[in-house]
Parts: C-alpha cells; structure tokens; sequence
C-alpha cells in the first residue's frame, strides 16, 4: 500500500472516530439533560401526588414514592456526569461532592412543597447538568474503564429496582409512567457508560443493550399490580442488563460467568442491605427533613433505590476484578 492509500485509510478511520465521538457526546448530553428534567417533574408533579393531607395524616408504605423515582432520575443524573468525565478518580469525586449538595437542594425543595414552575425548574437542573458535562470533562485527565463499569452497574441494578416501585394503592397513572421513565433511562445510562468504557465497541451488542433499555415499560405494562411476576421479571431484566454492558465495557464473549456472578451478587447483597433499611428506618430522616407526615410505626419508612449504590458498587468491582483475571476477546460485530 503506498503512501496516498495509507493517507486514504488514515482519514477515513479519523472521519469515523471523529463521527462516533459527536454522537457519543450528543448522546450523553442528552441524558444527563433528561435526567435533570425528570428530576425537575419528581419533584414538582410526582412529589404533591405522594403526599398524604390533613392534619393528623400519617404515611404507610410505599407512600413516598414519588421519592423513589425522583432520586432514581437523580441518580442518574450524577452517574451521567461521571460518564462524561470517563470516570477520572479527581472528577468523579467532584461529582459526588456536587451530587451531595444537589440531594440537600431536592430535600429542600420537598421541604416548601414546591409544586409549580415545572418547566423553569427542568430548564435550569438541564443546563446545570450540562454545565456541571462541561466542567469535568475539562479536567478529567485519566479515563478509568474501571469506574464506568461500575457506574454502569449501578445504573443497570437501580434500573430494576425503581422498575418495581409500588405505592399504597398502585392505581396511580403517575406511578407506572415515571417508574418505566425512569428505569428505561437509568436502563439508558448503564448502556452509556458501557460504551463509553469500551475501546471497540460491536453494534450488535450495542443494539442489545438500547432494546434492552425498553424492558421497564414492557414490564410495567405486563404487570400493573405488584407480582411475584414482576418481580422476577426485574431480577432477570437486570441481570441480562449487567451481562450486556460488561460484554460492551470488556469485550467479553464469556457471557455466563457474568450472569452467574450477576444472579447470585443481586439476592445475596439485597436481602440484607433491605432488611438493614427496615430495621434501621433509614427514610424516617429523610421524611422528617422534608417535613412530610411520618409513617405509622407499624409500617416501613424505607429508600430502596439508596440500596441499589452499594449493590452495584459490589458487583462492578467483582466483575472488574474477574476480567482483570482473564484476558478480554474482541467483539465479532
């Protein structure tokens, strides 16, 4: 091949590379901008509707849901901003900082009852978050592959558990919109950070995981009321959804070491951290900081999408230490 071929191929892998990168951003901008309107919408529409009234009104469980699916979109709101810094140890932490301040502005805001001005306050979390993209992938310097996978666990574990959020009653329209909203954009947000660990990515496997991210809905819709059903639909919705992005973030073709590790870090880390919740009724603070009617002490004031960080934390560092220990194959599409 002569020089003017080589020249030829040089540009056009860099017109490649350079088209991936625009769309990848567009990408990622756009949820972190999604998340932050979501949010906004918990907040504002979501929160009222959970609400109990009347002076000696008191809660029972699951009457915070709202709660749920506002922090879930919060939640991904914060794994955004570190995918768009590539997981940089210095900015990842900035982000948690700002994450923090960002959770004590939602309680505040829970706290007035803030029940108008949807759209400014969407607008404006939108172009925080933006500002906030813009920020750390100014000073990122050092991607961590690591640290998206692990974000992209957390993502794919808080995705199923918002999916199967309840309320007192489950006849809320609200409910079942904004738990299928919120699980398909955390859904979202894991394939992200997936692709955006991986230095190959196959569009097969791409493609997997953005059908994948359509499952909360079909779920929701399948199974309106709390089942047995739905449950196990979510436990096997996230497991697939951890197999497909450590296949996007790792180039792995070992699919069922993944799904076995996955099924059995899920159950075995949920059963205590939800019983420690109850026990510890660790959304009472959170309750009373808000200045909402208490839950009835023979009910369970719990925040199980607070559970899904520790999980996916869990299972992102057993996963990237079982990869560090085989040696990766590169995706066939």
């Amino acid at each position: 091949m002569g020089l003017r071929d080589r020249l030829i191929v040089a540009d056009a892998a860099a017109g490649r590379a350079g088209r991936r990168t625009m769309v990848e951003r567009a990408v990622l901008l756009s949820l972190a901008a999604v998340s932050a309107a979501m949010w906004a919408v918990g907040v504002t529409i979501l929160q009222p509707l959970s609400e109990p009234e009347g002076p000696d009104a008191y809660g029972e469980n699951n009457t915070y849901w709202a709660r749920e699916l506002r922090w879930g979109a919060l939640i991904a709101l914060i794994l955004m901003v570190i995918v768009c810094a590539r997981g940089d140890r210095r900015a990842t932490r900035a982000v948690w900082a700002g994450g923090l301040l960002w959770f004590g502005a939602d309680l505040g805001l829970d706290r007035i009852d803030q029940d108008s001005g949807t759209m400014r306050l969407a607008i404006g979390a939108a172009v925080v978050s933006l500002a906030g993209c813009a920020a750390v992938r100014a000073v990122s310097r050092m991607p961590r592959t690591g640290t998206l996978l692990t974000t992209a666990t957390v993502a794919a574990v808080a995705s199923g558990l918002v999916t199967i959020t309840e309320s007192p009653t489950d006849i809320e329209v609200a409910l079942h919109l904004g738990s299928a909203a919120v699980g398909s954009l955390l859904a979202s947000v894991a394939v992200a950070a997936a692709v955006r660990a991986a230095a190959v990515v196959s569009p097969t496997r791409v493609a997997v995981g953005v059908l994948l991210t359509t499952v909360p809905w079909l779920l929701r819709y399948v199974s309106p009321q709390p089942s047995a059903g739905r449950v196990i639909g979510a436990y096997a919705f996230t497991v697939l959804l951890v197999v497909i992005v450590a296949a996007i973030a790792l180039r792995r073709d070992d699919h069922t070491p993944v799904a076995v590790i996955a099924a059995l870090v899920l159950p075995v880390s949920w059963l205590p951290l939800t019983l420690a919740t109850i026990v510890l009724r660790i959304g009472a603070p959170f309750t009373a900081l808000a200045a909402n009617p208490p839950v009835n002490t023979a009910d369970e004031d719990v925040v199980l999408i607070l559970v899904a960080i520790p999980i996916g934390l869990i299972l992102g560092r057993i996963l990237w230490a079982f990869a560090s220990s085989r040696p990766a194959t590169a995706p066939g599409r």
